[in-house]
């Protein structure tokens, strides 16, 4: 088999186990990806959370999470749609970094309903999230209105990093039209 042959099989089953590693987290609430870092700018100031993937679309490379449509980090993403998206599992010693675009912001009754009432109550508060309060009793709760958002980032780019002796691996998939093309890079 022809070194070039051997680099793309290569490449194809670590773009393939990044989407597998996606999928599973949806099942596994201990999978070290289910939570991960999104990163938005605002005014040329990085931020950095931490939130919770809801779904993964592998076909679209669509990433989806919930919050609270009044969050600082809506409001960066109407003044910037690209955000980077950071999954760490310690145990292999993986980390992937995916650039991506927020392609929809909706607010979406039908999958805030199917929320577990615990849940629902996150996005009732009467004050912003991050608006100052005296205590944690100083949290009201509505009733009939929530601030439910449902945000999707579509992939743009890709990069695997692995720490692995003898030899780390790190490869980059990036979006041409319709097909991803991945190559290796230098560790």
């Amino acid at each position: 088999m022809g070194r070039t042959l051997q680099s793309k099989l290569m490449l194809d089953q670590i773009f393939t186990k990044c989407n597998e590693e996606w999928k599973n987290a949806l099942n596994q609430k201990k999978h070290s990806f289910r939570f991960f870092n999104l990163a938005t700018s605002n005014n040329n100031i990085p931020e950095l959370r931490v939130v919770v993937l809801r779904d993964y679309d592998p076909e679209k490379k669509q990433f989806t999470i919930y919050t609270d449509s009044r969050s600082q980090k809506v409001l960066s993403l109407e003044n910037n749609k690209n955000v980077e998206l950071l999954f760490y599992n310690p145990d292999r010693l993986t980390q992937i970094r995916v650039q991506a675009s927020c392609i929809l912001m909706i607010e979406d009754n039908s999958v805030f309903i199917q929320q577990p009432s615990a849940s629902q109550k996150d996005y009732t508060t009467q004050q912003a999230p991050g608006t100052p309060i005296e205590s944690q009793r100083s949290v009201d709760y509505m009733k009939e209105t929530h601030y439910f958002l449902k945000l999707i980032f579509e992939a743009t780019q890709i990069e695997y990093l692995q720490l692995k002796r003898p030899v780390h691996i790190r490869a980059l998939f990036k979006k041409n039209k319709s097909e991803w093309v991945g190559e290796f890079r230098t560790p």
